[in-house]
């Protein structure tokens, strides 16, 4: 039986101010005779070459963008979703009412027009020619069907002056994909439109490991082909050489030879150039700006915009959150959980009692973390313009800003004493903060990806995690909380490591291994099993019923006769006080255990409080679909238990409603600290299943329920959450 806690709450709101300063991420620009037209704030917007008189003319409730001028200057085609994907309208060049010219179910992108400005151009993915395999097509702006181009495939082009031949790409470029190398890199063909002949004009003898991207091409006077590419850099794909290429602007004659680089930018941020019908000037995106290129002397300026507007939809909304939990991290004490919804952090009872806001701001507030004595929340905020680690008090006091860095801020986890904080990062960094005096020094990096897993072991002296290597193999990995030489896990036998845990007890460190790699060519199917290693030479394994000596057997009659474990009256569930971790790296690849032997891939563990069991999700086929299923099994390996299974059908009216948002996995398993219960996350909503019976004298973590149990908040938030 599923039980649902209904919590209500009201959120008070803020209203920006909005003071002109010059935008960032203007998108998809368009040049015609010192005009310039861009996509803003999900509508369409022109502007004068020098970034003055700023005009908006589109405003609506949907997302219009890559906005383009028609040769003669007349109409603006543009994309929107307005009738629920991506479709092809126009306007006046000058605004007014939006044509639609496109109905297909398949999302439009408009490329360009047609040299008569009749027709614009398009580019959709309705696998006429190969199924999900996106083409050019044309639709004339009087109406009526579109016409697939003799492209054959095809993302973006461009048609010469006089409109005998057309520069495109035939792959769709993974453009926010950077140093890519192989196979998928956009080519660039030329087609005799007369003719119907097709020339690939570059790299036509460059190793598929080599290619580079060559994309967005425009055409412009003399025969001259511009287009974007990262060929500054040509090595293979997994060389670091490769990290060091930046997208710039290039040309080449169309029919082929060496290509000239005309910019020079070291960001690599450089996307979505466009020419002006007379091939004079090319506008184009850059780090986050809007910058222009003339042709004839190859000098580029930024094309600042200084715009106020008001937002399309109102500042906040009436709002039933159902469920639609981010993520969260239970207290000390599990009586309570802190959870994310909707880019703000809340804390709410296990069982009963009220709501707390932890934050309140128009920024996006994600991944909280409990600290272990209980003080400190910590949290991912953008509220400074990127995302940051913060900390504040469980009431919402007293918010602090722990780093500064331009990276993406991923999992936290803080040490055992709450004076310090652990944080991945994107750029493949860990880091560790200190709370007091936000000094910050990084423990760990790595080349090929990140870092992930982080663990630290119950006495905080030593950290575990786990990253891949250049063939994306996970291995796990010890380091000193004091830094130093990371110790790599002996894994050989189970070919990658990952998601390690250390056990409450501080004498195994629990993973998953097997063969499991990352990367869309792998062809097998991932398979991960649950093992523990011993971590020290001079402890033995517990819950192990070999009796290989008579010194061996009175002390298991000894501990038998002292109760469960030899633990005598410790409360069942309980975590060993001041647990200790000594790790011996020699022959260490000897005392790693097996604990499951499933044929199906288990994707998360996590250990008791007792250490004596662990609690982990395994994916099954069910009638034909992949279903995740929560089981329970002791530390040997003995007495495994299926627990729940996700999407059960129910018929509890209490039970989330059909109509709540699927995210069908289990995840982020939390036992509570008696033991007896287990959290995890389901359906983007926070649950909890009864484990075993509470401990004498301990408070339950759940009031009891025999099945899953949800968080639902009602109230009023803002737009941008």
């Amino acid at each position: 039986m599923r039980h649902v806690f209904v919590l209500s709450l009201f959120v008070l709101l803020t209203v920006a101010v909005c003071s002109a300063k010059p935008i960032r991420i203007p998108r998809t620009p368009d040049y015609h005779n010192g005009k310039i037209v861009f996509g803003y704030l999900g509508s369409i917007w022109v502007v004068n070459e020098d970034g003055s008189n700023p005009r908006r003319l589109t405003v609506h409730s949907a997302h219009d963008e890559f906005p383009r001028f028609s040769p003669d200057g007349k109409w603006i085609a543009f994309s929107s979703d307005r009738y629920g994907n991506n479709d092809v309208f126009v306007i006046p060049a000058e605004g007014g009412e939006a044509k639609q010219l496109t109905f297909n179910s398949s999302p439009d992108t408009v490329v360009g027009w047609t040299r008569d400005s009749q027709s614009v151009i398009f580019s959709s993915p309705r696998g006429t020619s190969f199924p999900g395999q996106a083409n050019l097509f044309t639709v004339s702006i009087g109406g009526g069907l579109e016409q697939m181009m003799a492209t054959d495939a095809g993302y973006w082009g461009s048609y010469s002056a006089d409109g005998s031949k057309f520069a495109f790409n035939r792959h769709v470029p993974i453009w926010w994909r950077k140093h890519y190398r192989g196979s998928g890199a956009t080519d660039l063909w030329v087609m005799d439109v007369k003719a119907k002949t097709y020339k690939r004009i570059l790299d036509t003898e460059v190793d598929d490991q080599m290619k580079p991207y060559n994309s967005w091409p425009q055409y412009a006077a003399n025969n001259t082909i511009y287009f974007v590419s990262d060929r500054d850099v040509m090595a293979k794909a997994g060389d670091p050489k490769v990290w060091k290429s930046t997208y710039n602007i290039y040309k080449i004659s169309d029919t082929g030879g060496a290509p000239t680089q005309v910019t020079h930018f070291t960001d690599g941020s450089l996307f979505f150039p466009s020419i002006s019908s007379d091939g004079k000037v090319i506008v184009f995106e850059e780090n986050f700006g809007l910058w222009k290129l003339d042709v004839a002397t190859g000098h580029t300026s930024e094309v600042k915009i200084d715009i106020s507007a008001d937002d399309k939809t109102n500042n906040f909304r009436v709002l039933t959150i159902n469920g639609e939990t981010d993520s969260y991290d239970l207290s000390p004490s599990t009586q309570r959980a802190v959870i994310s919804t909707h880019g703000e952090v809340y804390t709410v009872a296990t069982d009963r009692g009220d709501v707390t806001r932890v934050t309140n701001s128009y920024a996006r507030d994600t991944d909280p973390a409990w600290s272990a004595d209980g003080k400190w929340i910590a949290y991912v905020s953008d509220q400074t313009g990127r995302p940051e680690v913060w900390i504040a008090t469980p009431d919402g006091e007293h918010a602090k800003k722990l780093s500064d860095a331009d990276s993406e801020k991923l999992t936290l986890n803080w040490m055992p004493d709450s004076k310090s904080l652990l944080y991945t990062t994107s750029d493949h960094k860990l880091n560790m903060v200190n709370v007091e005096s936000g000094q910050t020094k990084t423990l760990a990096t790595n080349e090929s990806s990140g870092i992930t897993g982080v663990t630290v072991s119950p006495d905080g002296a030593w950290i575990a995690f786990s990253k891949s290597d250049r063939d994306f193999r996970q291995h796990v990995y010890f380091l000193a909380a004091t830094g130093g030489e990371a110790h790599e896990l002996p894994d050989a036998l189970q070919f990658a490591s990952f998601d390690p845990r250390f056990t409450a007890d501080g004498k195994k460190l629990i993973f998953l291994g097997g063969y499991v790699q990352a990367g869309s060519a792998t062809l097998r199917t991932n398979v991960a099993a649950i093992y523990s290693v011993i971590l020290s030479k001079e402890d033995t394994d517990s819950m192990s019923r070999d009796i290989d000596s008579e010194e061996q057997a009175r002390a298991m009659a000894a501990a038998n006769g002292a109760g469960r474990g030899g633990r005598g009256g410790a409360a069942a569930g309980t975590a060993p006080a001041n647990a200790e971790t000594k790790i011996d790296f020699d022959g260490m690849e000897h005392r790693i255990t097996q604990i499951t032997h499933l044929t199906e891939n288990i994707s998360a563990v996590t250990p008791s409080p007792d250490s004596r069991s662990y609690a982990f999700v395994s994916s099954v086929d069910v009638d034909g679909r992949a279903a995740s299923t929560l089981y329970v099994i002791q530390a040997d390996g003995s007495q495994q238990r299926r627990l729940y299974q996700a999407g059960a059908v129910t018929e509890d009216e209490n039970a989330p409603p059909a109509a709540a948002p699927a995210a069908t996995g289990i995840s982020s398993l939390q036992f509570s600290r008696d033991g007896a219960n287990l959290f995890f996350m389901e359906r983007n909503g926070v649950w909890a299943i009864r484990v075993a019976p509470a401990a004498a004298g301990a408070a339950p973590a759940a009031a009891g329920a025999e099945g899953a149990n949800g968080f639902q908040i009602d109230g009023v938030v803002s737009r941008r959450g």
